[in-house]
């Protein structure tokens, strides 16, 4: 695990292709999926991201290539005092205790007394089960975005 930077933002866009087109088949429409592929306009706005510091992110590394990342930052609604905006595995790398490392430093690096939220699609169960696991909970509050509909989760404040 290490802290991001700009020059991580090809890698990490396309860890996060490669796990759409695994995570949300079936979620999303197959067409969409099969059409996404890592492109400079994304790639430049993830390296935009990464060099403003607003968004902190954390990559998972295997054999020197980035199988994972996280991003994460101040929440975007009111729900949380901190969001957890992605965290992504590689497939071939799911189950290794990647993820379980990236959550670990994320929440980590975000001050004990704050709340940390997310947003996940309803029809991702298996990341759904990973973040109770990991200690979050639902909050009760849903919303659609883009005719998909995503549930709030929670993880209180640490107290240390």
């Amino acid at each position: 695990m290490r802290t991001a930077t700009p020059d991580d933002a090809e890698a990490i866009e396309g860890v996060r292709i490669a796990t759409w087109k695994f995570a949300y088949r079936g979620v999303i429409d197959d067409d969409h999926l099969d059409g996404l592929a890592v492109t400079e306009p994304n790639v430049a706005l993830r390296r935009q991201a990464l060099a403003s510091g607003r968004t902190r992110a954390i990559v998972a590394e295997s054999g020197g290539e980035v199988v994972g990342f996280s991003m994460y930052g101040d929440s975007r609604d009111e729900f949380s005092d901190a969001e957890v905006y992605a965290i992504y595995v590689l497939p071939g790398h799911l189950s290794t205790g990647q993820g379980r490392a990236l959550m670990t430093a994320t929440v980590a690096d975000i001050p004990p007394h704050q709340t940390v939220g997310l947003w996940v699609l309803t029809g991702n169960p298996r990341a759904r089960r990973f973040y109770e696991r990991f200690g979050f909970t639902a909050s009760g509050r849903a919303k659609v975005e883009d005719g998909l509909e995503e549930i709030h989760y929670v993880l209180a404040a640490r107290r240390h």
